[in-house]
C-alpha cells in the first residue's frame, strides 16, 4: 500500500470516528467530579453536618462564646486572653460561605428539577447561615454573595437590615412550599440526617427559625415594617406550626467514629483531655442557690472538699442524683475564705496564676495547673467522643417556649397561653431534655416554686424569662445573642478585662483584602458600624465593641 493510499484511509477513519462521536462530544466534555453534577442527597448531607457543627463550635465548651456567657472559664494560660478576658481578634467566615456555596448547588437543582421539598430546606438552611453571619458580625455579603461564577468575586456588604429582611422571606418562601409539596417532592432519608426526610419537621423547623428572627429584631419593629416586614403579622403566621415538644429539636447526635463526627473534646479531636475547662462560679452558683439538677449533667464535684464537719481527711465515694459515682476527698476546712461547696465553679475574669491556684486555701502542694483538685471540671461526658447528652442543637423546643413566653409578656404577638405558662413549659423542656424531670429526689412543682425560679416572684419578668432560657441555653450562641438584645442576664466582667467592664457584642470582619474593589466594599461596612465608649481611642470601629445596626438606638445591651 503506497503513502499517500495509506494517509487517505487514516484521514477517512479519523473523519467516521469524527462523525459517529460529535453527538456525544457534549457528554465527553462533561467532568463526572464536577459540583453541578453532584446528587443533591449527597450535597445536603455534607451540608447540614457542617452547618449543625460551625453553629455548636460557636458555643461549645472552651468557646469565647461560652466564656463571654459565663458557662465556663479557663484556667490555665491557654486561650485564656479570649475567653475570660475578652481579647477577641479577627474572625474568619470562610466556612460559612463554603456551606453556603454548596447549599446554592441544593437550590440550584431544586429549581431545575422543580423538587419544592429541597428548595425549602435549602432556603431554611440559607435563612439559618446568612442569619448567623449577620448575628455575628453586622452588614454582610449577601445579596451578590455566592456569584463568582458570573464575575462577582467582591460582593458588596448589604446593610443589616436588607439581610434580616431575606432571612425572613426565605423561611416564609420555605414554610409556603412546604405546605404545599406533592408526590414528586422527595429528600432521601439517610441523606437528610437531621429530620430524616419529614416534611413536616421541616416546616416546624422553618417557622421556629421565623419566631427566632422576628423576636431577634423586634426592636427595630419600625425600620422592619419600613421595608415591608410586618414582624407581628410575621409571628403570628409561624407560631401556629413551631415546635410542640423535645422531639422537633433540630438536633444531630455525635457518632463518634472519627475527627468529624465526633464531640470537640474526645480523644479523636483532643488527644489532651481538656481539664483546663472549668464551668463558671456565675453559673454554678446559680444553679446550686435553686437546687437544680442540670448542674449534675454538665459538672463534676471537685475532687478535693474542704468541710468544716470533718476532724480529719477521708476519701469518700460521691453519687449525684443520675447514678454517678465520684471518689471525693473531704479536708477539714481551716480558712473561712475557701468554698466549702461539692461543686465550685472558677470565677470570672481572674488573672491565670490566680485561676489556676483558685480555692486551694491553706493546701501548700503543687497540682497540674489543668488540675486543681478544689474547682469542679465540666463534667467528664464532655471529654468523650459520644455521649447522649452532648450534641449539636441547632435549636430547641425549649427556646421556642421560651420565645413565646418573652412574646407573650410583650403582648402584642398575638401569642396564646400567658407568659408564665410558656415559660414553665420552656424550663420544664430543658429539664426533660437532660431527663432530669426523673432525677433522684426531684420534685418539680417544689423547684418551680422557689423565688429563684418562680415567674410570680420575680421582680423584673422578662429578666426572669431570660435567665432560664441563658440556663437552658448552656453551651449555645443564643444565649449571647439575647443578652446583647435585653441585657439579661445580668453579667459582670471580671477584673482582668481587656475592655473594662463590658463584654464583647460582635465579630470583627476577617483581615481585609487590599484588592482596591474588596477594602471599598469593606470601608463601607465599618463606616456603618457605632463607635462606642469600650474602643481604645484610634482604633477602627471594626472592632467588638462596635455597634451593629441592630443596636444602634436601644441602649442595649450597654
Amino acid at each position: 500500500m503506497n503513502a499517500a493510499k495509506t494517509i487517505l484511509i487514516t484521514l477517512i477513519a479519523t473523519l467516521g470516528l469524527v462523525m459517529t462521536s460529535c453527538e456525544n462530544l457534549n457528554e465527553v466534555n462533561k467532568n463526572p467530579n464536577a459540583a453541578e453534577e453532584v446528587s443533591s442527597n449527597y450535597v445536603l448531607t455534607y451540608v447540614l453536618t457542617r452547618s449543625a457543627r460551625v453553629y455548636y463550635n460557636l458555643g461549645a465548651e472552651g468557646s469565647k462564646i461560652a466564656g463571654a456567657m459565663q458557662y465556663n472559664q479557663v484556667g490555665t494560660d491557654l486561650d485564656a486572653a479570649a475567653v475570660n478576658q475578652y481579647g477577641w481578634g479577627q474572625e474568619s467566615w470562610n466556612e460559612y460561605y463554603d456551606i453556603l456555596r454548596n447549599n446554592k448547588i441544593i437550590y440550584d437543582n431544586a429549581v431545575r428539577d422543580n423538587n419544592n421539598f429541597f428548595k425549602a430546606v435549602s432556603l431554611t438552611i440559607r435563612a439559618s447561615l446568612f442569619g448567623l453571619l449577620t448575628d455575628l458580625y453586622g452588614d454582610i455579603p449577601y445579596s451578590e454573595a455566592l456569584n463568582a461564577k458570573t464575575g462577582t468575586f467582591f460582593p458588596k456588604y448589604d446593610p443589616q437590615l436588607d439581610v434580616y429582611k431575606g432571612v425572613l422571606k426565605d423561611l416564609q418562601e420555605a414554610n409556603t412550599l412546604l405546605s404545599a409539596l406533592t408526590a414528586k417532592d422527595a429528600i432521601n432519608a439517610t441523606s437528610d440526617v437531621l429530620y430524616k426526610g419529614d416534611a413536616a419537621k421541616w416546616k416546624k423547623f422553618a417557622n421556629s427559625l421565623r419566631l427566632r428572627y422576628c423576636l431577634r429584631v423586634s426592636s427595630k419593629k419600625a425600620e422592619m415594617s419600613a421595608a415591608g416586614i410586618n414582624l407581628e403579622e410575621e409571628f403570628k403566621n409561624a407560631a401556629s406550626a413551631v415546635f410542640t415538644s423535645n422531639a422537633d429539636d433540630a438536633l444531630i447526635n455525635f457518632l463518634g467514629t472519627n475527627g468529624e463526627n465526633s464531640a470537640l473534646g474526645g480523644l479523636l479531636n483532643s488527644p489532651s483531655p481538656k481539664y483546663f475547662i472549668k464551668p463558671s462560679r456565675t453559673f454554678v452558683s446559680k444553679l446550686l442557690s435553686t437546687g437544680d439538677p442540670r448542674l449534675e449533667r454538665w459538672a463534676q464535684p471537685v475532687l478535693n472538699k474542704w468541710d468544716s464537719r470533718v476532724k480529719k481527711t477521708v476519701d469518700s465515694t460521691v453519687k449525684n442524683r443520675f447514678g454517678d459515682s465520684f471518689t471525693v476527698k473531704f479536708i477539714p476546712a481551716t480558712a473561712s475564705s475557701v468554698d466549702t461547696s461539692l461543686y465550685v465553679g472558677l470565677p470570672i475574669g481572674l488573672p491565670v496564676v490566680q485561676a489556676m491556684a483558685y480555692n486551694k486555701g491553706t493546701d501548700a502542694a503543687t497540682y497540674n495547673p489543668e488540675r486543681n483538685p478544689y474547682i469542679s471540671f465540666i463534667h467528664d461526658r464532655y471529654r468523650k467522643n459520644t455521649d447522649p447528652y452532648v450534641n449539636i442543637n441547632w435549636m430547641t423546643y425549649a427556646e421556642v417556649e421560651f420565645i413565646l413566653a418573652e412574646a407573650a409578656l410583650a403582648g402584642n404577638f398575638g401569642v396564646a397561653g400567658t407568659a408564665e405558662e410558656h415559660y414553665k413549659k420552656g424550663i420544664k423542656a430543658s429539664l426533660e431534655k437532660v431527663a432530669a424531670l426523673g432525677a433522684t429526689g426531684f420534685d418539680f412543682e417544689k423547684f418551680y416554686a422557689q423565688p429563684g425560679v418562680s415567674y410570680a416572684a420575680a421582680t423584673t419578668k422578662l429578666e426572669r424569662i431570660l435567665e432560664q432560657k441563658w440556663i437552658a441555653g448552656w453551651l449555645t450562641v443564643q444565649s449571647w445573642f439575647d443578652w446583647r438584645r435585653t441585657g439579661y442576664p445580668n453579667l459582670k466582667t471580671g477584673p482582668v478585662a481587656q475592655s473594662g467592664a463590658a463584654l464583647p457584642i460582635r465579630f470583627m470582619y476577617p483581615t481585609p483584602n487590599l484588592d482596591p474593589s474588596y477594602l471599598v466594599n469593606y470601608n463601607q461596612a465599618v463606616s456603618r458600624l457605632e463607635t462606642s465608649a469600650y474602643i481604645p481611642a484610634g482604633q477602627s470601629k471594626d472592632h467588638p465593641y462596635g455597634k451593629m445596626w441592630l443596636l444602634q438606638g436601644t441602649s442595649k445591651p450597654w
